[in-house]
């Protein structure tokens, strides 16, 4: 049994495919702008081409991380074009944009609580005090690496979340058992030729067995 009525659900399906196709493009962005970012940094630290050998200790170390912050994202996108605010295909470009941006916000969310629980679970504080307590300037350290990994996913994700966005809708447009003269979108009425009716007379011809008499000039 659902949760919501049928008319304010999505389309799981569709959903589920554009939030796995968004998933896999971001993952592969976050690890290639990862690798190529250490390895720029070590080859300009040594100054020398001695950084590509940090490429694939670089990639062991990008993998996990990117998979933390890709993951809840994907899903945040892929829960609000199902549930939250749902992609169909009688909408229009602004409101496909707008749901995109919603989306991204909401996978935003799920991405940072799912790395606050990670940091404060499993990495070790920083400045313990003698008695061994955690010093309370990690959490505003742990608070403003979460802003900064937020506002770069973001950053980073925006323009492939409205092409993911824009890509669902457009395919549902391009789909009959999806189109918009199925759910409600404006729909036309088809237009009706004027045709002669069995017992009229055609338009612009005399009635068969019958002469066209001309009509009596007037002096």
């Amino acid at each position: 049994m659902s949760i919501l009525p049928r008319a304010r659900r999505g389309y799981p399906g569709v959903a589920g495919v554009t939030g796995a196709v968004f998933l896999l493009v971001v993952f592969v962005v976050a690890v290639i702008d990862g690798v190529v970012g250490i390895v720029y940094t070590q080859g300009r630290t040594l100054e020398s081409l001695a950084g590509f050998e940090y490429a694939l200790p670089a990639l062991g170390a990008v993998v996990p991380f990117a998979l933390w912050q890709v993951v809840p994202l994907a899903v945040g996108v892929f829960l609000s074009f199902w549930l939250v605010l749902p992609i169909r295909p009688h909408q229009r470009v602004g409101g496909v944009v707008l749901r995109s941006i919603v989306a991204l916000l909401i996978g935003l969310v799920i991405a940072v609580a799912v790395e606050a629980v990670r940091l404060t679970t499993s990495d070790l504080p920083v400045n313990p005090t003698q008695s061994g307590a955690v010093d309370n300037r990690y959490y505003i350290l742990v608070l403003g690496g979460l802003a900064n990994d937020a506002w770069q996913l973001f950053a980073s994700s925006l323009g492939l979340a409205l092409a993911a966005g824009l890509a669902m809708w457009g395919w549902l447009r391009t789909r009959p058992s999806y189109g918009p003269l199925r759910h409600g979108g404006p729909q036309t009425e088809p237009v009706q030729t004027v045709s002669a009716r069995q017992g009229d007379e055609p338009v612009g011809r005399p009635a068969r067995g019958r002469r066209a008499r001309p009509e009596p000039v007037r002096r």
